[in-house]
């Protein structure tokens, strides 16, 4: 009975120890990052405040739409793992993913402020706050979606994969606002 136990034991552990290793690889990382949007990780909402604060310029009433639009646009991301390229220490993992195409949408709108700006004009002055909500608005009605391809960098460092910093391409992919039409 003593060596059934202890027979089943090695195998609990030995098996523990395979499932720790499952996920260190270079694809199981990559899909833990994009998990990290899909379930509104504290991580990732923090970083799309700071995002928010760089590359918008939005009063705090429009800043809270934007993020609602954007957790959501997380939250819909789908994705595929495509392939996995190691060379030694360091990984290349291809990743494609499906999100809401906010490019379109904020092509047409500037297109449509150019040929109305007098509809973001307030007392014969231009106002920028109400071209950003005329913005969110339309993206807020957005349904085309379109697919990227983005590529990852993971290296091996003392025996666990670690994901490099992600380009701001593959960032602007991410939040659907990566200008392809340039």
């Amino acid at each position: 009975m003593k060596k059934i136990i202890t027979f089943l034991s090695c195998i609990i552990l030995m098996t523990g120890c395979d499932m720790l290793d499952i996920n260190n690889t270079p694809t199981k990382k990559v899909e833990e990052y994009l998990n990290k949007f899909q379930i509104q990780d504290e991580e990732v909402l923090k970083e799309l405040d700071n995002v928010i604060d760089k590359k918008t310029k939005l009063d705090e009433e429009n800043k809270k739409e934007y993020r609602e639009l954007i957790k959501k646009q997380y939250k819909d991301m789908q994705y595929k793992i495509k392939e996995e390229i190691q060379d030694g220490d360091e990984a290349t993992v291809t990743a494609e993913i499906i999100v809401k195409d906010f490019t379109k949408i904020i092509n047409e709108a500037e297109n449509y402020k150019k040929e109305n700006i007098e509809e973001f004009y307030e007392e014969d002055i231009y106002n920028d706050n109400l071209y950003k909500k005329y913005l969110i608005e339309k993206l807020k009605e957005a349904k085309d979606k379109i697919t990227y391809t983005l590529e990852f960098k993971v290296k091996n460092e003392s025996g666990k994969w670690k994901l490099e910093p992600i380009s701001e391409e593959n960032e602007d992919k991410i939040l659907g606002i990566y200008n392809y039409e340039q």
